[in-house]
């Protein structure tokens, strides 16, 4: 999905999308989020709080209808400017060539840390 496009982002996800990101509520937009109105609060949180400065996946496994991506991420907070960068997995379960679960693994203690400063 383009960042920061919502409308194409929205041709993207099945009407019961589920969006899991693991962290602390410390994290503005961490949690599980269901329903494309959920989605769009993730994805609305994520883009007042964080600006992906890079994201680089290196390796991808589909099997049926499951998506596994690993890569790494640099992240900066748009009301700090603090950058951190991270480790990354996306687990993508598709329907109908739709997100219908999408969870983010990455190091929740260096997104904890930066929200903390």
């Amino acid at each position: 999905m383009p960042a920061g496009d919502l409308d194409t982002a929205l041709r993207y996800l099945d009407p019961e999308v589920r969006i899991t990101y693991y962290g602390t509520d410390k994290i503005p937009y961490a949690g599980d989020y269901f329903g494309i109105t959920e989605a769009m609060t993730f994805f609305g949180r994520v883009g007042q709080t964080i600006e992906i400065i890079e994201m680089e996946p290196w390796k991808f496994i589909a099997q049926g209808d499951d998506l596994a991506v690993w890569g790494r991420q640099r992240f900066r907070r748009i009301d700090s400017g603090y950058e951190w960068q991270s480790e990354f997995a996306h687990i993508i379960t598709l329907r109908d060539g739709r997100w219908l679960h999408f969870r983010d693994f990455m190091n929740s203690a260096l997104t904890l840390e930066a929200f903390s400063r």
